[in-house]
Formats: C-alpha cells, sequence, structure tokens
C-alpha cells in the first residue's frame, strides 16, 4: 500500500475509486512541517517528499498545487494559498489589474526515492476571476480559477492528469517500496497435506488427475524435458498446440527463476515459439499468474511456477490495461515480482510485447477466459468442464520430439 500524505484529504474526495485501484491511502502528516518559501514546485515538492520520508520513516507521496500567473510566471507557484490569503479576491483583483489574467493551474504528486525525487504532474489552463467568491475557504482556487475546458468538473483536472500520470508508475512504485523477496523463498517444501498435482505427475505417481482424465491414452504427456524444465500439453487444451512449461523443481513462480534459468528459459520459449508458429502458424501467447507467497490465487491454479502457452491470435492487454502494469524486455525483470503484495499477471502477446499487471482481485483463470472468449469457445476456459484430452493427445503426437534447442 501507497500512503500519500496530505493536510486536505477532501481534495482528493473525487478521486476515491482511482486511489482505490491504485492502492493508495490517504494520511494527515504526523506532525506539520515548515514548507520552503519557493516558487519553484520541484524544489518546495522535494523539501516536502524528503521531509516527510524522514518523518515517516519511509518514502512516502506528497502533493502540491497551486497557480502560476502568466504575467508573474513563476509566481506564485507554491506559495499559492498563503499569497490568496494574504491579497484576498481585493487584493489579487489589484494585482491583476492592466495584466492578463489568464494563469494554468498545477498539481504535483512527489516521492523521495534513494536521495532523488520522482515526482508527477497534471496542469489545466484558466483564468482567474477576483469576482468569484471562495464557497469553500480551505480551497478557494476552486472558485477564483476558471479552467478554459468547457467540461464537467474540469477545475479537477490538474489534480486526475497529476494521478494519471502516477499511474503510469504505479506498479514500478509498489515494487520499488516492498520489501525485497529473496530468490529461496519461492523454492519451498510443500505442506504435507498439499500435493502438488505436477509435482505428483512428474515423480510418476500412479493417482495423478493426468491419468484419471486420459485413462490410459498416454502414459505421459512430456514433449520435453531437462534439468530445468518441463514441456507438455495442459488439461483444459481448449484448442490444439496449447502448451504448459514448468519447472522440473516446485518453484512458487517464474519470478523466482535464478538468473542463469532465466537465460534458458528465454532460449527454450523461442524453440517453442517456432514450433507452433511451424505447426499452427501463428506466435504464441504465453501467460502466467504468478501469486504472492502468503496469498492463494484460486482453487484452479497451481502455485508450481509454469508458463501457459497458446498458438491464439489474440490481444490480450485491451482486457488488463486498467490494472496496474509495466512493459518488460527480458524475463530477467520477472524477478522484481517477488516483491507484488498481490501476486502478477505476466502476459507476452503475439508481437511478442511483454507486460505485467497487478495480480489484486485476480478472478481464476482470468487469461484463459479472456482468451476463450475471443476465439469464440467461451464455454471452454474451465479445464474441469472442458478437459480438452482430444486436444492434448493431437498436441502431443504433434510436437514430440519437435523441440529442438
Amino acid at each position: 500500500m501507497l500512503t500519500l500524505v496530505t493536510t486536505n484529504p477532501s481534495k482528493y474526495a473525487p478521486f476515491q475509486s482511482e486511489l482505490e485501484r491504485l492502492r493508495i491511502e490517504l494520511r494527515p502528516p504526523p506532525q506539520p512541517l515548515s514548507e520552503l518559501q519557493s516558487f519553484s514546485f520541484p524544489e518546495a515538492l522535494a523539501a516536502k517528499a524528503k521531509a516527510m520520508a524522514a518523518l515517516c520513516g519511509r518514502p512516502v507521496l506528497v502533493d502540491d498545487a497551486g497557480l502560476v500567473l502568466h504575467g508573474y510566471r513563476p509566481f506564485p507557484g507554491p506559495l499559492t494559498s498563503v499569497v490568496i490569503r494574504s491579497l484576498g479576491a481585493a487584493g489579487l483583483d489589484r494585482l491583476l489589474t492592466g495584466v492578463s489574467k489568464a494563469a494554468v493551474m498545477e498539481c504535483h504528486i512527489g516521492c523521495w526515492i534513494d536521495g532523488a525525487l520522482k515526482s508527477w504532474s497534471g496542469s489545466i489552463e484558466g483564468h482567474i476571476d477576483p469576482l468569484r467568491q471562495p464557497r469553500d475557504p480551505l480551497m478557494p482556487l476552486s472558485d477564483l480559477f476558471v479552467p478554459n475546458a468547457p467540461i464537467e468538473q474540469a477545475h479537477l483536472l490538474h489534480r486526475a492528469r497529476a494521478l494519471a500520470a502516477l499511474e503510469t508508475d504505479a506498479l514500478n512504485l509498489h515494487l520499488t517500496l516492498n520489501p525485497d523477496v529473496p530468490e529461496e523463498a519461492g523454492k519451498y517444501a510443500l505442506h504435507a497435506r498439499y500435493q502438488c498435482p505436477f509435482c505428483a505427475e512428474l515423480e510418476g505417481e500412479d493417482d495423478t488427475v493426468f491419468r484419471d482424465c486420459l485413462q490410459g491414452r498416454l502414459a505421459s504427456r512430456i514433449i520435453y524435458e531437462d534439468d530445468d524444465f518441463v514441456l507438455m500439453p495442459p488439461l483444459g487444451e481448449f484448442i490444439e498446440g496449447g502448451l504448459l512449461l514448468l519447472t522440473r523443481a516446485h518453484t512458487h513462480s517464474m519470478a523466482y527463476l535464478g538468473r542463469s534459468n532465466f537465460a534458458r528459459l528465454e532460449q527454450l520459449l523461442r524453440a517453442i515459439q517456432k514450433a507452433l508458429i511451424e505447426h499452427w502458424g501463428v506466435a504464441p501467447l504465453i501467460f502466467e499468474h504468478g501469486s504472492a507467497l502468503d496469498r492463494s490465487k484460486g482453487h484452479c491454479c497451481v502455485d508450481h511456477a509454469h508458463f501457459n502457452i497458446f498458438p491464439a491470435n489474440v490481444a490480450v492487454h485491451p482486457h488488463l490495461q486498467c490494472r496496474m502494469n509495466l512493459s518488460i524486455g527480458s524475463l530477467t525483470e520477472l524477478a522484481r515480482l517477488r516483491r507484488a503484495e498481490y501476486g502478477y499477471l505476466f502476459v507476452q502477446e503475439n508481437d511478442g510485447t511483454r507486460h505485467v499487471y497487478d495480480g489484486h482481485d485476480t478472478p481464476t483463470q482470468l487469461v484463459r477466459r479472456i482468451i476463450t472468449t475471443q476465439i469464440g469457445l467461451p464455454d471452454r476456459w474451465h479445464w474441469r468442464d472442458y478437459p480438452g484430452c482430444d486436444e492434448l493427445v493431437a498436441t502431443y503426437k504433434v510436437l514430440k520430439g519437435q523441440i529442438v534447442l
């Protein structure tokens, strides 16, 4: 959870849903701070963010908002509230006599991280009307400032735009500020009362979900294996060509792989992609639901690291972009997701672009639901309802021996 320290939380009341989605809580300052007397928003914001981080014992978000009068740039800036209280409407009117009344309302949100200010800003152009009487003495600018934008609640646009800018970095900020989790934490021993179905199958046990579903049609579904990874078609094979790529050892998620394993994983994915393009003509979608260590990701998921791979031509990002997300390049970047408070969703699109998404409140099998709906097979998203045994066997027969590194 991120904390935004503000003396006036009511100004964020219209943005409660956005704050909840970004997991930002509002809190008053633990004690008053003397603010830097500066016309520069970056200077004032940096001083406030640094001081508040020291006071709270950790980085927190702070904000500053105010006017910049076109005729007196950069005045009054961070000193807006002091100037407005000192001048009053009449004094402000005198100040603007013979000078442009044009102004810009700005909002700046910042956080002091690793000895530097990280900030996000938003603004809206308008003008000052000193004859308007403020209805709220705590927020007189809401009435004195008249936005040029002819839309409802335009006077909130500066704060809305600052929050929108923050949203692009929100997941990254959560990961930066959350405690680090070592690689070893993801390689845990199973509880005696829980038997991982993947481990049971890889260890050759007779009583497995795979054997129950296939009824002897295949002795094994493994297409490829090495010391670190195993590749096989999944139960719930809603189209031919679908695969599961899982770690041989019981690991919580791909985020807990070692650096050398990430390199091997990249190599293996390239070989898999080549085989699927050759046989099904589509660069596959690749996705993973990596849950947080202390949270369940649903009764239909298995907490054993595995990528789902399907040759389906579907754009997933448009259906997930409302979640906090960030784009990544190398799979080594997944290691940062160990810090994800609620786990993560990883998706590699058909064109190879990769995103990770906040895993908070993720419905079970969400990405499978998206894909099966988009390809016109919405009744196949749940493996228990559609085990896809025929597709599994067909995929095995096509790809066995075809994955070449």
